[in-house]
């Protein structure tokens, strides 16, 4: 029976979710086509806003769902500083679809809100797609190894795609969100991927590094952000909402990137290619400590205990 009534709290944050997404759908809908249609800058700027303040209520009303039914405590240890005004690249490890909505509570409204590096699929996703296209979130195709040995034009598509980006965010406040890996971690994938990590899987350091040079001159900040779910090796979305995730930690520190690394050709230097791997190789290491300490499932289940009572 608990399971039963487990799912059934699942079931209506699902059901909420989808009620804050149409109700967000409402305004954002005349203000995407204003965004899309429009040859005036002078309708398309205030159209932005809007659909940003619909994102803005929109990830609040998901992450109470998410908070509310699952009713995980969240354990935060963050250094982030009050400026919502300012440029910053956010850098985290992926473990959970929840990591997405989470990282907007946490750093929302100290930081403007977070724009993703996304895969290209998500585009195409009711509403929510729309909305990232709005909000000018990168798409990124992630191409496999065998189409960029058929194709080597495909090597530095993503990378056009993050400097057209980040030449809109140079000029706006923004916090520009890059999930390392590119994909949520697991066993299979780590082992697919041959990873030195027991928690994570390699991340990947050319979207990182692209976006330190594209904003370079105007990024008031690197922050490294860190998420476990407790006792959980392989935590899934699903049991989040239901409540079967009881502790979540989220760790945010802000990282001294050093000075030779902030500008350089990733492409064509391999000199400052191999140095910016190992940089952020070192950062993920240390990130991979945390993690697998605290989601073992050997281990007690409440270990960490400086915890604000809210993030915001």
């Amino acid at each position: 029976m608990t399971r039963v009534l487990q799912n059934l709290r699942g079931a209506i944050a699902v059901v909420l979710m989808v009620l804050v997404t149409l109700l967000g759908f409402i305004p954002l809908l005349p203000s995407c086509l204003i965004k899309l249609l429009s040859p005036w800058p002078a309708l398309r700027r205030p159209a932005t806003r809007v659909v940003l303040w619909v994102a803005v209520w929109w990830a609040r009303g998901i992450n109470a769902a998410i908070l509310g039914m699952g009713r995980s405590r969240v354990t935060y240890d963050q250094q982030v500083p009050d400026d919502p005004n300012g440029r910053y690249v956010v850098i985290a490890n992926h473990q959970c679809w929840a990591d997405v909505m989470l990282l907007c509570h946490v750093i929302e409204p100290q930081l403007p809100f977070p724009r993703y590096f996304i895969k290209e699929q998500l585009r195409w996703l009711p509403v929510v797609g729309l909305a990232c296209w709005a909000l000018d979130f990168p798409f990124m195709q992630r191409h496999s190894r065998a189409e960029i040995e058929k194709n080597p034009a495909l090597r530095t598509q993503d990378m056009e795609t993050v400097r057209r980006s980040c030449a809109v965010f140079r000029e706006q406040p923004v916090s520009v969100v890059n999930f390392a890996e590119g994909t949520r971690s697991n066993a299979a994938k780590r082992k697919a991927a041959n990873s030195p990590y027991r928690a994570l899987l390699p991340p990947k350091a050319g979207g990182t590094a692209f976006t330190l040079n594209a904003m370079h001159g105007v990024l008031d900040g690197v922050l490294d952000m860190t998420f476990a779910y407790v006792n959980q090796p392989e935590p899934k979305f699903w049991d989040v909402l239901c409540g079967r995730v009881p502790q979540i930690v989220i760790r945010v520190r802000k990282l001294d990137v050093p000075a030779d690394l902030m500008v350089g050709d990733y492409m064509g230097d391999a000199d400052y290619r191999a140095r910016f791997k190992r940089w952020l190789e070192g950062v993920w290491a240390e990130k991979d400590i945390e993690v697998s300490a605290l989601q073992d499932p050997r281990q007690p289940g409440t270990r960490f205990e400086n915890t604000p009572a809210s993030p915001s």
